[in-house]
């Protein structure tokens, strides 16, 4: 069960109660021009809503083609990639109404301390995933990452580290986008309490001489060294900073976010990668009572 949806069988059926429920108000709700009752016409390959959330759930963790989902629950490539934007956004409102899905944007002081009242200390990091190549000459510099020699998509994550949790998501953007600017343009520090300490590697460099509280290692300089001291502070910085790449990680496991994006849906990239998110938050959140 985990090696296919990335939970376990307690958490399987925890989340699928309340996702029974949300797809059961959504189906409520007829179409305009229905021209059958609910539950007429073919018999629908997905038995149940167990077998609906083990889909979506499945399609974010293994991430395979249209084509080979199709073979494995005897449908139409079409049906699936149908069947994905149906219960995607099912499952995001689900994980949602769990308050798991991350912050898209914190506008001020108070909201943050409102969200997030028992935050003592913070890891801010960029996770860069690989896209197929565009066809669009301007879009292949756009999306073209110097770092990873390869096109690829970015999102900002603000990580609380002592449970793990992914507090704040930023949209997705092309991969040429510098990390500070990512973080700049969605004007997240200022909106962090000044008590708060937030470490962030060289990526951001510059952080450190805008505002106060900015832990980041320190930069070999030109022609030159570091010294022991140093060494041993950026040990200590690279230390606490990767409870914020277990994080990211665990956002990897699902290969919907490692593998290299296909899908061809405006948007839905950054839908993937706000629920899977989600999802991490939620295995978090119940792993120890599962």
């Amino acid at each position: 069960m985990r090696a296919l949806t990335g939970l376990k069988v307690r958490q399987f059926e925890e989340l699928h109660k309340k996702f029974d429920a949300e797809l059961l108000s959504r189906k409520l709700v007829a179409k305009p021009k229905r021209q059958r009752a609910l539950g007429g016409g073919r018999r629908h390959t997905l038995q149940d809503s167990a077998g609906m959330l083990f889909f979506i759930l499945m399609y974010f963790k293994v991430y395979p083609t249209m084509a080979v989902a199709g073979f494995l629950f005897g449908a139409a490539r079409s049906r699936i990639c149908e069947w994905v934007h149906t219960y995607q956004p099912v499952l995001e409102a689900v994980l949602g109404k769990n308050l798991d899905l991350p912050k898209r944007k914190i506008s001020s002081v108070d909201e943050f301390v409102k969200t997030f009242p028992k935050v003592k200390k913070l890891i801010i990091d960029a996770t860069e995933r690989p896209r197929t190549r565009p066809k669009n000459a301007e879009k292949q510099r756009q999306h073209y990452s110097g770092k990873k020699k390869r096109h690829t998509l970015k999102n900002t994550l603000v990580v609380e580290p002592r449970n793990k949790k992914i507090l704040i998501l930023t949209p997705t953007v092309p991969g040429a986008v510098h990390d500070k600017k990512d973080l700049d343009d969605n004007d997240i520090v200022p909106h962090i309490p000044e008590d708060i300490p937030i470490e962030v590697d060289l990526g951001y460099k510059g952080l450190e001489n805008e505002y106060d509280g900015i832990t980041i290692p320190h930069k070999k300089p030109r022609k030159g060294e570091l010294t022991k001291s140093q060494k041993r502070q950026n040990r200590k910085i690279a230390s606490s900073r990767i409870r914020g790449e277990h994080a990211i990680g665990l956002c990897k496991r699902y290969r919907a976010l490692s593998d290299v994006y296909r899908n061809r849906r405006q948007g839905f990239e950054d839908k993937l990668m706000v629920t899977t998110c989600g999802l991490v938050n939620f295995y978090q959140r119940t792993r120890k009572r599962a």
